[in-house]
């Protein structure tokens, strides 16, 4: 299994967009199971899941790994081919053909990141998540775009623990960030608006 994938295809990233598919892909990313587990543990049809897992086999993002047979059930097995599945900046920009519902997607990701804010104890008014929203969208852009980045650099692939991975790739899109004149200048306008005024004391 691959530490990353990133997605060019827009056709492809529009799966991500059905939450049964992301869900068996959350799944598949931690072990194998087959339709019939997955159709218990989703609570759905075991029909709905196999079609399911046959469009995310075309679409390249699992595959199957082995067969069961008891008596005349055959049962399939599949895990996905990445740990994390990236969707490029380029699609979520909307900057291919085909990617305009991918932006759409995006966009109310981030209207709604906007929007909830609040949770965590910032006091914002309705009149700023315009312009809070488009900060966020720019930061998301940007961090995308830095993690395809870093994640085009890894040269071979290595004996590396999952955490060890997340970590090491995080640490290093934040390095390339910090040194991004545009980020850092986008991020002390984010804490303006947002309202934080210093580190976090322990």
């Amino acid at each position: 299994m691959k530490p990353f994938l990133i997605i060019k295809d827009p056709n492809v990233a529009k799966l991500f967009a059905d939450e049964t598919r992301r869900e068996i892909l959350y799944n598949l990313r931690r072990r194998e199971m087959s339709a019939c587990q997955l159709a218990r543990l989703l609570g759905k049809n075991v029909s709905s899941i196999s079609h399911h897992l046959s469009v995310l086999e075309k679409a390249g993002l699992i595959e199957q790994t082995r067969t069961s047979v008891r008596g005349n059930l055959v049962e399939r097995y599949y895990r996905a081919l990445a740990q994390k599945f990236i969707i490029s900046y380029t699609l979520s920009e909307g900057l291919i053909p085909g990617s305009e519902d991918i932006s759409k997607w995006n966009k109310e990701i981030c209207r709604n990141a906007a929007e909830n804010v609040g949770l965590f104890g910032f006091k914002i008014s309705q009149d700023k998540i315009s312009k809070i929203q488009g900060l966020i969208e720019k930061y998301a852009s940007l961090e995308n775009m830095t993690l395809e980045h870093v994640i085009s650099r890894q040269m071979e692939s290595a004996e590396i623990i999952r955490p060890a991975m997340r970590l090491l790739i995080s640490l290093l899109t934040n390095a390339f960030l910090f040194r991004n004149p545009e980020y850092v200048q986008l991020m002390e306008e984010l804490c303006r608006e947002i309202g934080i005024e210093k580190a976090v004391e322990n």
